[in-house]
């Protein structure tokens, strides 16, 4: 019985870490989705789960995509109305949002590393304590 309940308690501190991870990453993966080609909005979003195999669902897109207008880092570049009526909005990053997007992947590798040292670090101690 507390199997259960340990078992939810663990998704549930997983799913708010994922959260925050994604809430976090979400300008960075844009702005490198966008680095690649023009795109509206469900385009990014599905491109970004077939790129990560369904793993990086890209919450609050509209959200960010507004907050990196604002940054100057990205633009609406052109709106198309569809057969059925729906206008995309098509969205290009800039030269700005070119070099935010570089300095951001270099900090997120430089702080990716460094918990990843800490965590093996720990567990080296931990397997150096046991013996």
């Amino acid at each position: 019985m507390n199997s259960k309940k340990d078992d939810k308690q663990q998704d549930k501190v997983f799913n708010n870490f994922e959260a925050q991870f994604k809430k976090s990453t979400l300008p960075m993966v844009t702005l490198a989705m966008l680095s690649e080609k023009e795109m509206y909005a469900y385009e990014i979003m599905q491109y970004t789960l077939e790129r990560s195999d369904g793993k990086y669902k890209m919450p609050l897109l509209y959200t960010t995509l507004g907050k990196l207008q604002e940054q100057g880092y990205v633009v609406e570049s052109r709106k198309e109305v569809t057969p059925d009526n729906r206008v995309r909005i098509y969205y290009n990053i800039t030269d700005a949002g070119h070099e935010h997007l570089t300095m951001m992947s270099k900090h997120f590798s430089m702080m990716a590393n460094t918990v990843d040292e800490l965590i093996n670090d720990s567990r080296k101690d931990d397997t150096d304590g046991a013996k």
